[in-house]
């Protein structure tokens, strides 16, 4: 009988643990087989702040732009800075604080303050990815990889990992495995129904 209850006690402990999870939505109009290059979305920096919010490096910056690269390149793409078929961007999602309205300036569409990121603001449009969220909606720590369409400004491919990221802490394994775990889910795999 205390092995019956302890298998069971483990199988439960087991079910009620959870782990990191990386997910991912995209434009289901989008080709993906048609992205072949990639560059840098052109990032803004809001007003009145400067260095990029909150615990803002550089060094960090440099980290997930590397490894982004890396796993697209895995995957077939190659840099283009002229005439990308892809923009990427990236955002880490913060707890709030107590920041006021007035100490920022928000991008139109974004509807979330300072206190919700960690890079910088990007004028792109979402409307065509099923299941949206926005940064603000997502757990701190979270990174979030974006694909744009150039062409269209629009956004093709999100993929995000919720796993706590501490950007002022996180090192370069932190980085890689997040970065690893969100690419891990493009090119994205289309459900076809039977």
């Amino acid at each position: 009988m205390w092995k019956a209850l302890t298998v069971l006690l483990f199988v439960w402990s087991t079910a009620c643990t959870t782990g990191p999870v990386t997910r991912s939505t995209y434009s289901e109009t989008a080709n993906f087989r048609v992205y072949q290059t990639y560059a840098w979305y052109k990032a803004e920096l809001p007003s009145p702040i400067t260095g990029g919010g909150r615990g803002y490096s550089t060094l960090l910056d440099q980290q997930i732009k590397l490894a982004v690269e890396s796993e697209l390149v895995k995957n077939g793409l190659r840099p283009n800075e002229e005439s990308p078929d892809l923009l990427i961007a990236y955002d880490i999602a913060l707890p709030a604080t107590d920041a006021s309205e007035t100490d920022t300036v928000y991008a139109p569409g974004f509807g979330y303050g300072y206190s919700y990121w960690y890079g910088y603001r990007y004028r792109y449009n979402t409307s065509g990815i099923p299941a949206y969220r926005s940064v603000a909606s997502l757990p701190p720590g979270t990174l979030i990889v974006d694909l744009i369409d150039p062409n269209t400004n629009s956004l093709v491919w999100r993929g995000w990992y919720e796993a706590g990221l501490d950007p002022v802490v996180a090192g370069d394994k932190d980085i890689n495995k997040a970065v690893a775990n969100v690419m891990s889910q493009y090119p994205p795999v289309p459900v076809t129904s039977q």
